[in-house]
């Protein structure tokens, strides 16, 4: 059984520094978290209004043993200001809100 989360154009993909996980943002505000190892596997989503105008993965490790969990977090930033933080268990939060588009 296949899953699609997205129902609307797609506006922005990165993938993870390892290449393990990919972040799309579409035109309805849906950020969907994927796997992928062996094919695209669907690990989470999250749902923001507005369009999704930027993903960027967080890229940093202090330490070896903590990179896999620096590794999983990456922020998203929309049409109506806001920018989140958020990892493939279905953590997130606003980080910030700025008076415009995120780009």
């Amino acid at each position: 059984e296949e899953k699609v989360l997205h129902k609307s154009e797609i506006t922005n993909i990165t993938f993870s520094s390892d290449g393990t996980r990919m972040v799309t943002g579409d035109e309805q505000g849906t950020v969907g978290v994927w796997r992928t190892h062996r094919g695209l596997t669907p690990i989470c989503q999250y749902s923001k209004s507005g369009a999704i105008t930027n993903v960027a993965f967080c890229g940093l490790a202090f330490e070896e043993e903590s990179a896999e969990k620096w590794n999983s977090l990456f922020f998203f930033g929309g049409k109506k200001g806001s920018v989140c933080l958020a990892d493939d268990l279905k953590n997130c939060s606003e980080v910030c809100k700025v008076g415009g588009s995120v780009k």
